[in-house]
């Protein structure tokens, strides 16, 4: 081999058009600027692949990048021998061509095409048939019957006012029996009954601050 032989040339990706000379035995390619040629690009791993020369020409290989390395489109696995014309891809936004002066009847390898696909004609939908509705004719008002049924009376609420005045009767009536009783037992035997009975202790309770001291 002489002392540039073979070289990279940008087809897609930062700086199109531009070449690489490959001239080192060991040739690393990556983002990062360690490396011997730096493609700034986010579809690069910072070690994506590198060079080795074997014989006559050299060969690619990944060092295990995100998006993976490809040669004619094909993703390669191990150490790959590089022709003449060979399309490298790295990802999907980076694309260079592999070039060996020994070698110059050699074609590259177009990159594919993809032909877009003409849109499809989209049919004009028919409008559908207009719905015609029938009106009836309207109806002619009926002569209004004379309403004879007499009116309907609201029950009238509850009359609290009687209830609560049979309440207070009632009332006074039970303190009227209850202050007979008191008196007709107080005259009874002189209140031996109602003072000196089980009822006594509730008496002198009541009535001790004021002199109650009857005679049992």
């Amino acid at each position: 081999m002489s002392e540039i032989q073979a070289r990279l040339v940008v087809q897609r990706g930062p700086n199109p058009g531009s070449a690489f000379e490959l001239l080192s035995a060991i040739v690393k390619l990556g983002r990062s600027a360690s490396n011997d040629l730096v493609i700034n690009d986010p579809e690069m791993s910072r070690q994506h692949a590198q060079f080795l020369r074997h014989g006559d020409g050299y060969v690619i290989q990944d060092l295990g990048s995100t998006n993976g390395t490809f040669v004619n489109y094909q993703r390669v696995t191990g150490a790959t021998p590089l022709s003449h014309g060979d399309v490298i891809s790295f990802g999907e936004a980076i694309v260079l061509t592999y070039w060996d002066d020994s070698a110059t009847d050699s074609q590259p390898v177009p990159p594919p095409t993809f032909q877009q696909q003409p849109p499809a004609a989209t049919a004009v939908p028919t409008p559908p048939d207009p719905i015609i509705q029938t009106v009836p004719p309207p109806t002619p008002p009926q002569p209004s019957l004379p309403y004879d049924s007499p009116p309907v009376e609201l029950a009238a609420p509850p009359n609290r006012r009687r209830w609560l005045v049979g309440c207070g009767l009632a009332f006074l009536l039970i303190i009227c029996l209850c202050m007979g009783t008191l008196f007709f037992l107080d005259s009874y035997q002189q209140g031996r009954l109602l003072y000196c009975g089980g009822l006594r202790p509730f008496w002198q309770f009541l009535l001790g601050p004021f002199g109650f001291n009857p005679a049992c």
